[in-house]
């Protein structure tokens, strides 16, 4: 047999045992962090995945009023600052219960500021606003903006509902 030949073959039965590896490795990994969800605890409609909630026309919701002291939101990071497709605010829930963000205001320094649409953060949930054009998630949210928000020195402001600030960040 040619070496040529010999090699296309050690080739492609390495190629078949490595597929084959990989897809025992999937198979057992899936089976392994498999979670299962009871029928009876899903709604009757769900919502499609990626669609964030609305409130009804004229029927404005009534936020909770959080003690002016007490720390429920934090701005944990900004990243890609002055790279308009890279740039990105990172917000982290902090405290217990649920924390509607709606018409909550993130505000620069330059006064720029996003009005959050209607989104809830639950315990230890977190939020990336995207300074670009995009489709709003529940975990991703499009500011759309054609230009950077952010510069290095820049103080970020974030406001509830009633303009009380809750977070501030300092971009280094």
């Amino acid at each position: 047999m040619k070496p040529w030949k010999r090699m296309l073959l050690y080739l492609a039965l390495n190629v078949l045992v490595s597929v084959v590896a990989t897809l025992l490795v999937l198979t057992w990994w899936d089976r392994a962090h498999r979670v299962e969800i009871p029928l009876t605890s899903l709604p009757a409609q769900a919502a499609p995945a990626q669609a964030l909630p609305t409130l009804p026309a004229g029927n404005p919701a009534a936020p909770t009023a959080i003690p002016e002291g007490q720390t429920v939101i934090e701005i944990k990071n900004v990243f890609g600052v002055g790279d308009l497709q890279n740039e990105v605010v990172l917000l982290k829930r902090v405290g217990d219960g649920e924390l509607s963000l709606v018409r909550w205001k993130m505000q620069g320094s330059s006064g720029d500021s996003y009005t959050f649409p209607d989104l809830v953060l639950n315990k230890d949930g977190a939020v990336q606003i995207f300074t670009h054009s995009g489709e709003d998630t529940v975990i991703e949210l499009f500011w759309g903006r054609d230009q950077a928000a952010w510069s290095s020195g820049e103080q970020i402001t974030l406001a509830d509902a009633q303009g009380i600030i809750r977070a501030t960040y300092t971009i280094p």
